[in-house]
């Protein structure tokens, strides 16, 4: 059971003045259990555009996508309801709605999906609780229920970030597409963030996550954190978008066994 695509080929028509771009060609990729995959590469290369495909917010692709056992080659009318049930997103421009406020938009999604009452508040409030002491700078330690009934607009980048972040876990998915994940910070804050991921989310055990960055270090922090938190075996892998294909980073990449005293709070 995996998230996967096989055998794409993808391009942008011509439009507006755009010339045509071929962004894919025979690319296959598979997000598995208990894995963490990284995805480098230059602006422009694909890296989003995997994102789009693999969770079917593009059409008019050569090849298959697949989530566990549902697998289409088009969109169709049940991938809006099919994808909420499958995974969670983090988008680089967040896609927040402007008319909520913040608990409003990372509720959204368990709300759609049609969790219940229970779990969502359950759910939240485990995510105000792990998001409760974030120090942002020397000055600001930022918590995030504090906020809650602030319009997204308000907020700085990096505590619109945190919410956004809030919002891709609120619903406990099998599969995390995240596309510039904690671009927003420094690397203090992205240690805290990453360390929040691991230890109170599970990140490569409770979930699998894919994550596009231009980060050079991500790699070494998620092996890090991990050997710190994980609870089970986690492989962890970075590519290079190259070419229209994926290319594996074979000095990147690990495969991790770590049995630790620590537990998951939730």
């Amino acid at each position: 059971m995996a998230l996967k695509c096989e055998n794409i080929n993808f391009g942008f028509t011509a439009r507006d003045g755009v010339e045509a771009k071929e962004v894919m060609e025979n690319l296959s990729f598979s997000l598995d259990k208990n894995e963490i995959k990284l995805v480098y590469g230059h602006i422009g290369a694909g890296k989003s555009t995997l994102i789009y495909l693999l969770s079917g917010l593009y059409d008019s692709f050569e090849g298959k996508v697949s989530w566990d056992d549902f697998s289409f080659k088009k969109q169709v009318p049940e991938l809006d309801n099919k994808r909420s049930q499958y995974m969670s997103m983090n988008f680089s421009n967040f896609f927040y709605i402007k008319d909520m406020d913040v608990e409003h938009n990372i509720k959204f999604p368990a709300i759609f999906a049609k969790k219940s009452s229970k779990f969502i508040n359950e759910r939240l409030e485990m995510i105000y609780d792990s998001f409760s002491n974030i120090r942002l700078s020397p000055k600001e330690v930022f918590n995030l229920k504090d906020h809650r009934k602030k319009k997204v607009g308000q907020l700085s980048n990096g505590q619109r970030e945190i919410a956004m972040l809030a919002r891709m876990l609120i619903n406990d998915s099998k599969y995390i597409l995240a596309d510039e994940m904690l671009r927003s910070f420094n690397t203090d804050v992205k240690r805290q963030m990453l360390e929040i991921l691991f230890q109170k989310f599970g990140f490569g055990v409770k979930n699998s996550v894919l994550l596009i960055t231009h980060d050079d270090k991500m790699t070494e922090y998620m092996n890090e954190y991990a050997t710190k938190f994980a609870s089970q075996k986690v492989n962890i892998t970075a590519y290079d978008f190259i070419n229209k294909r994926l290319e594996k980073r074979t000095s990147n990449s690990w495969s991790l066994w770590i049995l630790l005293t620590n537990s998951y709070t939730n």
